[in-house]
């Protein structure tokens, strides 16, 4: 249990790094940042066309 109001995350997604745009690799990063919310424990999932394509991890410090 939790003492506090809850608050929704505010959520954006960042373009990739220009450099990656022009360049020659055939992947770029997506990032996506998620803040403001409370309680302070979340989950966060990518999806594509409704599908869960795996994920990689960064757990915050």
């Amino acid at each position: 249990s939790f003492t506090g109001k809850r608050l929704p995350p505010s959520v954006y997604i960042l373009a990739p790094p220009s450099e990656e745009i022009s360049g020659p690799r055939p992947t770029l990063s997506l990032t996506c940042l998620v803040r403001g919310f409370f309680p302070e424990n979340i989950d966060v999932q990518w999806q594509k066309d409704q599908e869960n394509p795996g994920f990689a991890q960064n757990p915050g410090n």
